[in-house]
């Protein structure tokens, strides 16, 4: 219950800061219990190598949770967006950059883009290697997934935002070990985790947080948390 509170307190002092300024609150556009998750399985996992598909704030709160040597890859493909994030950026350890869409408007039926729309977006981190941690929280996130697949070490985590649209959780069958934290919502929001070959209780207090989102179900509607 007291994280519940400490929840509320937060998104709504986020939104009456916003109401009043008319700025958006530069965190990362997630709930605070879905960042609290991605920043503890960093705590944990201490990855050299991480890819973000879709930058965002994030992009500039997220790799303040790695080590020193540690390296954070942001892939975008709206350019104005990227732009932003990339002249608010002040880390040398992070890399943004653009990767336009081959084709738009997106053709898909849920309009979040296909590979045939982003395929040089979908395949542009391969350039690097493997990766130890990917965020995937752009577009073509199907297909990001199946990337995600190829380009994680074996004990590395993958991590999908907006796990709560079922039209993403196909290609969770590539993974051997996973999570999802699904809450009251339909569209946005949800996290799910998933890796090749390593538990996902190695990085993350699972019973903790299924716990958690369990209660959250009970009162977040209400409390818009």
């Amino acid at each position: 219950m007291i994280q519940i509170i400490s929840h509320t307190y937060k998104e709504w002092w986020d939104r009456i800061i916003k109401w009043t300024t008319h700025e958006e609150v530069t965190k990362p556009l997630m709930r605070y219990r879905e960042i609290e998750i991605v920043e503890e399985i960093l705590k944990n996992l201490q990855p050299k190598k991480c890819l973000e598909l879709g930058a965002g704030y994030s992009t500039l709160s997220f790799p303040e949770f790695l080590g020193e040597s540690a390296k954070w890859i942001s892939i975008e493909h709206e350019r104005h967006w990227f732009k932003k994030i990339k002249d608010m950026n002040r880390r040398s350890n992070v890399e943004i950059f653009h990767i336009p869409p081959n084709r738009f408007p997106w053709t898909d039926e849920h309009k979040d883009g296909d590979y045939s729309d982003l395929k040089d977006y979908v395949e542009f981190p391969s350039k690097f290697g493997e990766f130890d941690f990917i965020l995937v929280d752009g577009r073509a996130r199907n297909d990001c997934l199946i990337k995600a697949y190829e380009l994680i070490k074996s004990d590395g985590v993958v991590v999908l935002h907006d796990a709560n649209r079922e039209y993403y959780h196909e290609p969770f069958k590539l993974y051997k070990h996973q999570i999802l934290l699904k809450d009251y919502r339909k569209d946005p929001g949800g996290l799910w985790i998933g890796s090749k070959g390593r538990e996902i209780m190695d990085v993350l207090d699972v019973d903790k947080h299924l716990k958690y989102w369990r209660e959250t179900c009970v009162f977040g509607k209400v409390l818009r948390i």
